[in-house]
């Protein structure tokens, strides 16, 4: 056993000294690629957990960003001077739909009293000051789910924003149809009276919801706004 154990030894020594370098140098190039299949990895995890958004659920829309700062690109050249781009702002996804003068704010659950019917009721939108045949515009890029007339209301618009968030326009005389698509700012009809706030005057009548429950558009868009005396 013993001779066969120094055989077996003379052997390895042999065999080393025929192809150690080779074994040597195989092992250190596998302990290289370990180390760089480690590195790419640990930067592959850095890379897509500094870049990876959360699962987008429906879009917040009480409470819109929109002081965001402003992410810019630079450029270096060495002909030219350095060149900085702007990305686009929250912003330009949404807009008023007419002016900025609101005549009558979101009620948010408390009874407004109705100069029309003269009694108290629930306010669930946003009234807009504005002339008769002023031009209304989609407050965001929609698809018109509803044109319809009603005796109370005057025509009724109803836009789908994606991502479970409807407006509603009210005292509107439509020029779009029941599956047209509209971007932001685009036109969607002229101001129109609304028979049940026919006291207050022309304006817009807003409502918006998200999932079902009616939020103040004021608050969602964002947007500056001026009220009424």
């Amino acid at each position: 056993m013993k001779k066969d154990t120094i055989n077996g030894t003379s052997r390895f020594k042999r065999f080393m000294n025929g192809r150690g370098f080779y074994v040597t140098l195989a092992a250190c190039l596998l302990a290289a690629g370990g180390i760089t299949v480690a590195t790419f990895g640990e930067a592959l995890f850095v890379s897509e957990s500094a870049t990876s958004q959360p699962e987008e659920g429906p879009r917040p829309v009480e409470q819109p960003v929109s002081d965001l700062p402003k992410p810019t690109t630079t450029v270096p050249t060495t002909t030219r001077p350095t060149t900085t781009t702007t990305a686009p702002q929250a912003a330009d996804l949404y807009v008023l739909p007419m002016g900025n003068l609101v005549q009558k704010p979101f009620g948010d659950g408390q009874p407004m009293y109705c100069e029309t019917m003269q009694d108290w009721r629930l306010h669930e939108g946003v009234d807009f000051a504005g002339e008769k045949g002023q031009t209304i515009k989609a407050l965001a890029d929609a698809t018109v789910v509803s044109v319809t007339e009603d005796p109370l209301w005057g025509g009724i618009i109803t836009l789908d924003h994606g991502m479970d968030v409807l407006s509603v326009y009210y005292g509107v005389a439509p020029t779009v149809k029941q599956g047209d698509t509209v971007k932001v700012g685009a036109p969607v009809g002229t101001l129109q009276e609304i028979p049940c706030e026919c006291a207050q005057g022309a304006h817009l009548h807003l409502e918006m919801s998200i999932d079902g429950s009616r939020v103040d558009p004021v608050k969602a868009l964002g947007r500056d706004v001026r009220y009424a005396e």
